[in-house]
């Protein structure tokens, strides 16, 4: 007998660090070391949430086409999760408002699609604290090395 379970979900970009502040940002999420001969090519990050973490892989693959797997973020003001996304440096990709679903396709700085969804579970949801606004250039620049694992932007 043996057990197994979901223990990452990968995300490919050609920048770690600004894959660490994009992504930690976005997800609230905070950097977890990984061994130093691992650095240059994976940097893990845990979700307050949840068990699972997101892996960023460094590729130098150009994307092609549609990835087959996505993150889908549920926001109970879907608009305002989009424009916060968007002042992290996502950009808006498809809006779909077909078989009664009404949501947002972003593509991260790295053309990785997720989404943004209306509730899908708002139990969870409502325990997740509010978002502050956060203002584009309050973001570190990417090519300067931050403190992500203590990184979480709050500005009033």
């Amino acid at each position: 007998m043996h057990r197994s379970r979901l223990c990452h979900f990968v995300i490919d970009v050609s920048d770690l660090d600004q894959g660490v502040l994009f992504w930690s940002a976005a997800l609230d999420a905070a950097e977890e070391l990984v061994p130093e001969n691992s650095r240059h090519i994976y940097r893990k990050l845990r979700l307050p949430e949840s068990e699972v973490r997101i892996l960023l892989q460094r590729t130098g693959d150009d994307k092609v086409s549609k990835g087959r797997m996505h993150l889908d973020l549920e926001a109970d003001d879907v608009e305002a999760e989009v424009e916060r996304l968007e002042e992290l440096g996502a950009t808006r990709w498809d809006h779909q408002t077909e078989r009664g679903f009404d949501f947002w396709v972003l593509r991260d700085p790295w053309g990785n699609e997720f989404c943004v969804l209306q509730p899908e579970f708002p139990e969870l949801l409502a325990q997740m604290a509010p978002w502050s606004r956060l203002a584009r250039s309050a973001l570190p620049e990417f090519d300067q090395r931050e403190d992500t694992a203590n990184w979480r932007l709050v500005i009033a």
